[in-house]
Order: structure tokens, then sequence, then C-alpha cells
């Protein structure tokens, strides 16, 4: 699973916050199995196609190329987020749509700064 804070992730997070206006205690944990088995696989994605990034590549060319290369996982994460948004309250729906695709949009930036980062942490040592 991919090390680095994504928006997926963030997603995966913050959409079980527009179910109910209050905490609920029967309420379930995280959100649905849908949306959490969607941004898994979109992390992972992104985390193997950050392995495999050459050391040439630019962050935002390999951010590019990595985001292109999971678009199946991306649309599916989509997917079930606007499936779970479509069964909350009316009024929530467009706020809950507005931070989707808020989340989503940013994720190549995301990417391109998990490279930096990855890229600027010292090489660990190998284990002995």
């Amino acid at each position: 699973m991919l090390k680095y804070g994504l928006s997926a992730a963030l997603l995966v997070a913050a959409l079980p916050a527009f179910a109910q206006p209050a905490p609920a205690p029967a309420a379930p944990a995280g959100p649905p199995p849908a949306i959490q088995q969607a941004g898994q696989a979109l992390g992972e994605c992104i985390g193997g196609g950050m392995r495999g990034l050459a050391a040439t590549d630019t962050p935002e060319a390999g951010a590019a190329g990595i985001v292109g290369a999971c678009t199946a996982q991306r649309d599916a994460l989509v997917q079930a987020a606007e499936a779970f948004i479509n069964t909350l309250p009316e009024a929530q729906r467009s706020q809950a749509l507005t931070q989707m695709r808020a989340e989503l949009g940013g994720i190549e930036a995301d990417v391109a700064g998990a490279i930096r980062r990855q890229r600027a942490a010292p090489a660990q040592a190998p284990a002995q």
C-alpha cells in the first residue's frame, strides 16, 4: 500500500462524515467497503507506479504517467463514492460531491509531491 498521503485516502476518510450530521452509536466506523476497496486499489496502483518510476522522470511527468495508468482504479473509486453520496440526504450531496471532486482533482499534484519526498529521503540501509 502507498505510504504517502493521497487524495484518495483523504476522500475515503472524509466521506463518512457526510453520512449523518451527528455521530450515532450504531453507525459503522469508516467508509463503506466499496469505497475502502476502491481506495486501496488506487493506492496500490499509484504505489506500484512510484516504485517503478525511472529516476530520470520529473515528478510532474512521473505523476501524470502514474495517475494516467491508474485511471481504471480512479474511476472505480469515483463510482463507489458517487454511489455512496447518492444515499446521503439531498442537502449533503452537493457538498460531498464538491469535496470528492476537489480531493481527486489534486491527486496528480499529491503524487508529484510524494515523488519529491521519496527522492529527497535518505536511502535506507539494507537490512542485515
